[in-house]
């Protein structure tokens, strides 16, 4: 009995081989384990990393559209100003006898024209304010197809402004949830992304003219520091 149980060594040898070549097996799935595992986590950085990346340069690019429907809206309305007031210096006698000489004398300090021109050139938020003024002492003017043709593009040119801004923040908005939800929070603190605010709106028209009384207090919109 005894000797039957016996293990020769041969079939000793056999056993560890087996169990060696079992041990190395093992040791190879556990190195791919590993190396999936950390090519997962790097893969996982880098897909958070260029998500939130791509969400901050979507509120760079809407930002600047919106500096660029400010900046053509600048651009144009001093254009445009000049084309009526060219309008009006060939139409002088017209507008001179739309409001009595006396009363002109008063309240303008040179023909149409010339207030025209110094109108285009004061600042963005004072500049339809002093053609609103001229326009209301010569009737024929607010008629004018220059005049008009300004009142048009202004009109369209504060809608693309608006139009830009809501764009703004709804890619504001998609960048902020991003970075704000496990673990997009944890890569925005890890390669410090910045935090951009929403546009806040006032209670009054950017046009000093327009503004109603008591309207000044800020609109409350939720916002964070912009680095």
């Amino acid at each position: 009995m005894a000797n039957s149980e016996r293990i020769s060594a041969a079939e000793l040898k056999d056993f560890l081989s087996g169990q060696i070549k079992r041990l190395r097996l093992l040791k190879r799935i556990l190195i791919w384990l590993v190396i999936l595992a950390v090519l997962a986590v790097i893969g996982h950085v880098i897909y958070y990393y260029n998500r939130l990346t791509t969400f901050k340069y979507d509120v760079v690019n809407a930002e600047a559209k919106v500096d660029s429907a400010i900046q053509y809206r600048a651009n144009l309305v001093p254009v445009l100003i000049k084309t009526v007031a060219s309008f009006v210096a060939h139409e002088d006698d017209v507008f001179f006898r739309a409001v009595d000489a006396r009363e002109r004398s008063l309240t303008m300090a040179g023909p149409v024209s010339e207030e025209l021109e110094k109108a285009a050139k004061r600042p963005m938020e004072e500049i339809l304010d002093k053609i609103m003024a001229i326009a209301e002492q010569y009737p024929d003017l607010k008629t004018s197809e220059p005049f008009q043709l300004l009142m048009k593009q202004v009109t369209e040119a504060e809608a693309e402004i608006l139009k830009q801004r809501f764009d703004y923040n709804d890619k504001a908005n998609i960048y902020t949830t991003a970075m704000s939800m496990f673990p997009g929070n944890l890569y925005a603190a890890l390669f410090n992304f910045p935090t951009y605010k929403y546009f806040e709106g006032i209670r009054k028209s950017e046009w000093p003219q327009f503004a109603s009384p008591g309207q000044e207090e800020p609109l409350k919109a939720k916002s964070n520091e912009k680095d």
